[in-house]
């Protein structure tokens, strides 16, 4: 099998100047004007069932078709991603997202008429027959009704959402993606900074975070700027919208109820004794009084194992095809294909990422991989959203295509452990402690760390609001209260971390990250299911391929899982501490 490294975007168009990109943007107008034209001074499809399913699959159509000329959108965002500081390409994307913001408009009045409906016929709607397909749909529909505002303040809020949002974060993130600093003789973008923080040599892992931290002191008076500005912009959003609590619009759009995550952090919450137990295990495995913030990801054991892609991508493929053809054959057509970027470049965007848009358009992945094992898992972790993407688009139609926050994260995380797995099949005890220990710090970073996260999110907006404006050195200070309660005594959080909210973008993006927490705690639970019985990966393929056709807590009670349940959480904890005894227990013995 060949496998590519960077991105064909050819699939979508052949460059800028395609007459392709012409063509889809004349086309997705037309569509959208004649919808506009077809139903918006009609009311017989707010009364009819029958010409409500007409209405409903013609805008199913569009948006499987076009969107709102989604397709050029996502083309210039995914080229701005690998060159987020060429000004051809944000020129570009600028128009492009000028003209999505109109088009958007102009089918505003579809949901907004919609959602108004009365209750009697709202109950009418969602129990007849012919409207089977969107009943799930059209459930998240009225019970967002109440967060609704009129059409012409919806149009206000989506042509401002640019200058007042999201101008400001990418004017933090382009900045970070400049940056390029000499390190042990060579210059390292950002990615390849955070990368070096865990190489075994520690003079090489302290200049490194040295380097880091300084980008960020240079970075402080932009962030703060730009940070308090998203949080006002949020407050007046919530008071507009008259939300009761500042995640309850992220919640309720992810189909999830409160009190079910609420139980989930508190439940994580009373567990932090574990990651304080894992980090003092770990310090004592390094030989040391106390790991430093930016040696908590440090490995316990050869660090220096490299894993160049195609070893990875073997890898991987193995434990893919292993827990199901299916999933391999999609992994290989994302090689061959060309949908997966994988090298670090300079003015590419950090991290790692996968994108879907339209149910017609294809999955990209965006990865920066150093060859470390940490790169590894980040692949398995990218191609399990790709999976999921694939399986949703055989069976889902356009409106149910997309996985809510709150399932998102069980296919990545499911993928990803049973790689970390794989890898310690034919370990010693010692090479299985450092696996073990790998993969108890990805638990850690992924359930407790933004649990932590997440109550720093909310601690943000609660304090904004009522102070008005957070200054850089306050932000600080509460960054390093949530993130040493996770932490423990065994980790310095020391001069410079107090600015490392800085880069991660998720707080950008307003309270996602408790999906990494419930994610891979709804994914030990599968996990746990799969090993005693293989014979439930069809059951969690079904899962995977529902989308949004059903809420979030029926999909899991299909597969029997109660995650309104306290136990539910608890229970994957304790696989957790089942972890961490057993990594005691061998290093006691070596």
């Amino acid at each position: 099998m060949k496998i590519k490294t960077d991105w064909n975007l050819d699939l979508l168009f052949k460059g800028p100047d395609d007459p392709k990109l012409v063509e889809t943007e004349k086309r997705a107008v037309t569509e959208i004007e004649l919808f506009e034209r077809h139903w918006r001074e009609r009311d017989d499809w707010l009364n009819n069932p029958q010409i409500l399913k007409e209405a409903l699959d013609h805008y199913t159509r569009l948006m499987e078709q076009f969107g709102f000329d989604t397709a050029r959108a996502y083309y210039f965002w995914l080229q701005s991603e690998l060159n987020q500081n060429d000004p051809i390409i944000k020129g570009h994307l600028a128009k492009v997202q000028d003209q999505v913001q109109n088009l958007v408009n102009k089918l505003q009045f579809f949901p907004l008429r919609l959602a108004g409906v009365g209750l009697a016929k709202q109950k009418e709607f969602l129990n007849h027959p012919d409207l089977i397909v969107y009943k799930h749909w059209l459930e998240r529909l009225f019970a967002e009704h109440k967060f609704m505002l009129s059409e012409a303040e919806e149009k206000i809020i989506t042509l401002q959402s640019g200058p007042a949002y999201s101008n400001w974060i990418n004017l933090t993130e382009n900045s970070l993606a400049k940056e390029e600093r000499l390190v042990a003789g060579q210059n390292k973008n950002l990615a390849e900074l955070m990368s070096l923080m865990s190489n075994s040599d520690k003079k090489i892992r302290d200049e490194g975070a040295q380097v880091f931290d300084q980008i960020l002191s240079d970075k402080i008076e932009l962030a703060e700027a730009e940070l308090n500005s998203i949080l006002e912009y949020k407050k007046n959003q919530d008071q507009l919208r008259q939300v009761s609590r500042p995640d309850e619009l992220r919640l309720s759009g992810d189909d999830i109820e409160t009190k079910v995550v609420d139980a989930m952090l508190a439940s994580v919450e009373s567990a932090f004794p574990i990651a304080h137990e894992y980090y003092a295990l770990k310090a004592k495995l390094l030989g040391v009084k106390k790991l430093a913030y930016h040696e908590r990801n440090l490995s316990c054991g050869q660090t220096d194992k490299t894993y160049d892609f195609d070893q990875a991508c073997n890898l991987v493929g193995k434990v893919l095809k292993n827990l199901d053809p299916e999933f391999s054959s999609i992994f290989e057509s994302f090689l061959q294909n060309g949908q997966i970027d994988a090298t670090p470049k300079k003015g590419k965007a950090s991290g790692a990422f996968c994108a879907h848009e339209l149910k017609t358009l294809p999955t990209y992945i965006l990865l920066n991989h150093t060859g470390q094992l940490r790169d590894v898992l980040t692949l398995a972790h990218e191609v399990g959203h790709g999976i999921n993407n694939e399986l949703m688009r055989q069976k889902c139609h356009a409106l149910d295509f997309s996985s809510p926050t709150s399932t998102a994260e069980v296919a990545s995380t499911l993928m990803e452990d049973f790689v970390l797995e794989e890898l310690g099949t034919k370990a010693s005890p010692r090479e299985q402690l450092t696996l073990l220990m790998e993969k108890l710090n990805d638990d850690i970073s992924s359930i407790f760390r933004q649990t932590a996260a997440y109550r720093f999110e909310q601690a943000l907006h609660q304090e904004f609001r009522q102070i008005g404006f957070l200054p850089a050195t306050r932000i600080g200070e509460l960054f390093h209260t949530h993130m040493s309660a996770y932490l423990g005594p065994s980790v310095e959080m020391g001069t410079g971390t107090e600015n490392w909210w800085i880069h991660w973008s998720h707080f950008r993006r307003f309270f996602y990250v408790y999906s990494y927490a419930s994610g891979l705690l709804i994914s030990k639970n599968l996990q746990r299911k799969i090993r005693a019985d293989k014979k439930f990966i069809p059951d969690v393929k079904t899962f995977l391929a529902a989308g949004s056709s059903a809420s979030p807590q029926q999909l899991f009670l299909n597969l029997g899982l109660d995650i309104s349940q306290t136990d539910f959480w608890t229970d994957a904890l304790k696989q957790i501490r089942q972890d961490l005894d057993k990594a005691k227990a061998l290093a006691a013995k070596l």
